[in-house]
This record gives C-alpha cells, sequence and structure tokens, in this order.
C-alpha cells in the first residue's frame, strides 16, 4: 500500500533559525507545466548558489543552457535549514544532514540519522505538492554532492502511488551503502523465494528505518517504487572531496538492488563536468521525459 503523501511541514517563524526550512527558489516554467525537478544543493551552499548556476551551465548543443531545454518543467530548489555541523565545532550550517567526515562517511554513523529523518519528511512534502499537478511518475528528484545523498536515501524510503520518474545524482554517496549492500549479500537473502526482491524490500525497509518511517508490508508481486525509478549518477575521477569510490559503491549497491543505473565518470573535481555531464543529463532527462529524444536536439 502507498504511503499516505502529505504536504511539506510547514515551519513558525518564532523559532530558532536553525530550526526554519527557508522557502525553496521556484524556477517556473516557461511552456506549459508538464514535470517538476526537484535538486538539493550541497553541504554548505543554498538554493540561491546553486540553481541559477545549474540553471545556466552551458550545453554543447543549440547554444542555450540546461534549463533552456525543458520549457515544461519546473524545477524546484529547496535550501537545507540549519544544522550544527560536528566536523566544525558545532556551527550551524546548511546541510540536510550532519556527516563528519565527507572522504569517509561511515566515521560518526549516529550523526546523519536526525537530518535524514527530517529531510525526508520534508521532500516527501515537495513531491506530494508536485504529484497533486502533474503526478507522481513526472517528478524527478536529485542533488549535488550531499543532495546527491540525501535524495538517494529518499529514494530509497519513498512509496507513493506510482514510482518517480527519476533520480540525478552529482559527485554524491549512498548513505548507510555498507548496511544497504549487505542486505544483498547476506545469507537470509539466499533462502529467499526470490533473493532480490526480498533484498529490496529489506532495502526499503532498512531507509525508512533511520527515517523513523513504518516498514512495507508488499504483496509477493510488488516491489519498492525505487526498483522502477531510473538513476543517473555522474562523479569527478579528480573528486577529492566525495572520493569517486563512494559514487561507484551507490552505483553498485542500487544495481545490485534491482535498478536501471546509468553511471558515468567525468575528468574533473568535486563538481559536475561542463559541458559534458551537463550534455549527458540533459540526454538523460529527455529520454524520460519524452522516449522519443536520443540526442540534445
Amino acid at each position: 500500500m502507498a504511503d499516505e503523501i502529505t504536504p511539506a511541514p510547514s515551519a513558525s517563524r518564532s523559532r530558532m533559525k536553525q530550526l526554519i526550512w527557508p522557502d525553496p527558489l521556484v524556477v517556473p516554467p516557461s511552456n506549459q507545466h508538464t514535470h517538476s525537478i526537484i535538486l538539493l544543493h550541497g553541504r554548505g551552499s543554498n538554493a540561491a548558489r546553486f540553481g541559477p548556476e545549474l540553471l545556466g551551465a552551458p550545453t554543447a548543443a543549440l547554444g542555450v543552457p540546461l534549463g533552456a531545454h525543458f520549457p515544461g518543467v519546473k524545477f524546484i530548489f529547496p535550501t537545507a535549514k540549519k544544522r550544527r555541523a560536528v566536523a566544525f565545532n558545532r556551527t550551524p550550517i546548511n546541510q540536510w544532514f550532519d556527516v563528519y567526515a565527507l572522504t569517509e562517511p561511515t566515521v560518526r554513523g549516529d550523526l546523519p540519522y536526525d537530518g535524514l529523518r527530517e529531510t525526508s519528511a520534508f521532500v516527501h512534502g515537495l513531491i506530494a505538492a508536485e504529484a497533486q499537478l502533474v503526478g507522481v511518475d513526472h517528478v524527478v528528484i536529485g542533488g549535488l554532492s550531499q543532495g546527491c545523498a540525501a535524495a538517494l536515501h529518499v529514494l530509497l524510503n519513498f512509496h507513493g502511488p506510482s514510482p518517480l520518474l527519476g533520480l540525478i545524482g552529482m559527485s554524491g554517496w549512498l548513505p548507510f551503502a555498507e548496511i544497504l549492500r549487505d542486505e544483498t549479500e547476506g545469507e537470509d537473502v539466499f533462502d529467499a523465494e526470490d533473493p532480490q526482491t526480498n533484498a529490496q524490500l529489506n532495502a526499503a525497509n532498512t531507509a525508512r528505518d533511520i527515517a523513523s518511517l513504518p516498514p512495507l508490508a508488499l504483496p509477493k508481486d510488488q516491489v519498492p517504487c525505487f526498483v522502477h525509478t531510473p538513476i543517473f549518477l555522474g562523479h569527478g575521477v579528480y573528486d577529492q572531496k566525495v572520493p569517486m569510490r563512494l559514487g561507484a559503491q551507490a552505483h553498485d549497491v542500487m544495481r545490485a538492488l534491482g535498478c536501471d543505473v546509468e553511471w558515468r565518470e567525468y575528468n574533473e573535481g568535486h563538481w559536475y563536468k561542463v559541458p559534458d555531464e551537463i550534455d549527458d543529463l540533459v540526454v538523460w532527462l529527455k529520454k524520460r521525459i519524452n522516449p522519443q529524444i536520443t540526442s540534445l536536439d
């Protein structure tokens, strides 16, 4: 049964600044609204810095930036609320969840729980609002760096009336990847009548438990929604903030769980490669929005 989707929680302006979810940056479509894309910024950034630069990133074809390729898409760029960062003497910064070291996200594994729970509820609300306008199957989520990590976690724990259209991830990682990988390799998986289906449900429920969501109890012929959501993951070979091995690990785990994952590597550091990655991203998105599309043109 699908979760009951509720709007994003509202925030009282009288509360402390670090408890408030800022209003998202919304870039409306220039044509009839057919799809919505929700993209999360990296740790310490915000929507105002991330969104316009990404939409303005040039592509090799047509001489237009990324955003201009999608006149029917509403782009939504949320800003993470302020959270105290243990790695920075508990200084409040914009982050979707706390993490001690981006190069080794398993260190202080207790830190991400509260943020992942609250961020999941918040993004679920954004998805619900857009689903009322265009349908869940016309909504894409994703992000850069920690935004990618948060989006992957949301994808795993989200279960709606239909799967999301896609997920875009750049220079990111998969939170609790080791635990999720064990779901595909544990002995109990191979004792199941359908090992992969069992692993998929276990992975979804592990993510839902982390996000304090009730477990799914699905019929034997049904799998969690994330299985039917295609994923694009791009990563820079020279990324020193989030090593490429972590992005590759995310790819491997999601592939092992039966997901359709397109993995691309770029001669870049901790950022998206222009125009190469932007071109690949545009083509990948156009194929989902309009399956007849096979190129940038």
